[in-house]
């Protein structure tokens, strides 16, 4: 193509060598205690959506040439993709190492971390002519393998039954999840982007994933109250999810108005430096077992959902500043919003980028306009019968 970008073909990679090994040690004769570590490696595939349009170009028939004497190259301006020939399978480690330990019959803790770490995941490089590529050159999307993602969590589990009485599991975790991105950061087998693909790896494009989620707890249980009734319950909490605030002003100066972060008070945000809403929803269920005979039983149930009606926008935003419901003053340089949409004749300075985060509906407007995702609350009555 008479540019410095890819020197051949793609080639297959075969190293894919994967070991994995498991141990468990219970030390003394009660068997209250067990350590346990794993590792392994596990190799990712090339069937994802972001390489679909490498693929078909691979397979496409070549369009008009302005070289008639070869027909396999691109006009300037015209759109193609490529797979950088280095390319390497992408694939994680994975590595975890934990305690369990039983207090009595009824009663266990355990105690476990995990690691995991994704190398060699894609990333794709947009090109656009007379910005980061030759005027004359064509529009071309490059996908290398070169991202580098990790998750690291402790999880604590609390696990009890006692008698009849109730039984439950409690589990937290804390944890951190890392990567490589532009606007969107995901784990491992996501395709990410790049800001610049002549600043492929600048400072701020390295922050957490949309998994980085710091603090999580899950409660499942059962009670047992007098008069024959269970009360089962599956409460969730996590803290808020990131997300990363858009302009489709070319802020990067690199030919590509999708892929801008949104600039506040002069400073470009950073990849998913903003939090969305802490997720909670407590669902119950009230059952009265009723057997009779030897081989029939019937269980009238009442089932609660998102019991106390939270609105669990999670991080689901508004994410194009452009589209906010009070617009900013400048969408290359946000410093002041509107106070009295749709008119705007007055701004107010912006001295948080909280301002900005405005959640957006995704399921519906139950909670008012644009808000709602998930569930509101809601309640059924049933009855299971067995013989």
């Amino acid at each position: 193509m008479g540019i410095p970008l890819n020197g051949s073909a793609p080639h297959d990679y075969r190293k894919q060598f994967a070991p994995r090994v498991g141990v468990a040690y219970s030390p003394g004769n009660s068997g209250n205690t067990v350590f346990r570590a794993g590792f392994g490696m596990f190799y990712n595939d090339l069937a994802q959506g972001g390489w679909a349009t490498a693929f078909q170009a691979v397979n496409a028939s070549p369009g008009t040439c302005v070289v008639p004497s070869d027909p396999g190259c691109l006009s300037p301006g015209s759109p193609g993709a490529l797979i950088d020939p280095n390319y390497k399978t992408p694939y994680a480690i994975h590595v975890t190492a934990g305690v369990q330990h039983a207090l009595n019959t009824h009663w266990t803790v355990s105690a476990d971390y995990v690691h995991e770490q994704g190398n060699h995941g894609y990333r794709g490089y947009s090109y656009t002519p007379g910005f980061t590529i030759d005027a004359t050159a064509p529009s071309l999307a490059v996908f290398h393998s070169d991202n580098r993602s990790s998750y690291n969590a402790l999880m604590l589990v609390l696990q009890g039954n006692v008698s009849k009485r109730f039984n439950l599991i409690a589990h937290y975790t804390r944890s951190s999840a890392k990567t490589w991105g532009c606007i969107v950061g995901e784990l491992f087998d996501y395709v990410n982007g790049v800001c610049n693909p002549l600043n492929a790896f600048a400072p701020d494009d390295y922050g957490p994933s949309g998994e980085d989620v710091k603090n999580r707890f899950v409660l499942a249980g059962t009670l047992h109250v007098p008069g024959g009734f269970e009360v089962t319950t599956l409460t969730q909490a996590e803290g808020a999810r990131p997300l990363t605030l858009t302009t489709p002003v070319d802020i990067n100066n690199d030919g590509n108005p999708g892929n801008d972060r949104a600039v506040i008070n002069g400073v470009q945000s950073k990849l998913d430096q903003f939090r969305g809403t802490p997720y909670i929803q407590v669902d119950l269920r009230v059952s009265r077992p009723i057997n009779f005979h030897d081989r029939w039983s019937v269980v009238p149930f009442a089932e609660f959902f998102n019991l106390f009606n939270r609105n669990n926008p999670g991080a689901n935003y508004v994410t194009d500043i452009s589209a906010l419901p009070h617009p900013v003053n400048d969408l290359s340089n946000a410093t002041a919003i509107c106070s009295d949409p749709p008119a705007c004749t007055q701004f107010v300075p912006i001295t948080n980028p909280k301002q900005l985060l405005v959640p957006a509906g995704g399921l519906g407007d139950f909670f008012g306009p644009g808000t709602t995702v998930g569930i509101p609350f809601a309640a059924q009555l049933g009855v299971r019968v067995t013989f």
